[in-house]
């Protein structure tokens, strides 16, 4: 099976904010674990409903793999849960295809996503 042409990154408001100015985005884990966690689509509820219960600021970016100039790699997550897309490096802002804010119903409904 093919890999898809689209991945979600999940973030809070602060992070994407504190970026404005910069042509990409990056986040602590980047330094920290040598890469920034994604998702594919239908692993984003679970993913907020794990790391995000309790937050109302987050976005979700729609990334277009074929624009992302980082390498990205599939890996298989720490709790068996699946494999997920790991961007290692940042995360180039002409990659992002669309912004998705809180709340999300219309994302987790639409099947053209």
């Amino acid at each position: 099976m093919a890999a898809p042409q689209h991945i979600y990154h999940i973030s809070n408001q602060s992070d994407w904010d504190s970026q404005a100015d910069s042509i990409e985005y990056s986040l602590k884990s980047l330094d920290v674990e040598g890469f920034i966690h994604c998702s594919k689509f239908e692993q984003i509820p679970a993913t907020l409903k794990r790391f995000f219960a309790e937050h109302e600021d987050i976005l979700i970016f729609k990334i277009d793999t074929k624009r992302l100039a980082s390498s990205l790699i599939y890996e298989a997550s720490s709790d068996g849960s699946g494999f997920f897309p790991h961007a290692f490096g940042p995360i180039n802002k002409s990659s992002i295809i669309e912004i998705y804010q809180f709340p999300f119903d219309d994302l987790l409904i639409s099947k053209e996503i």
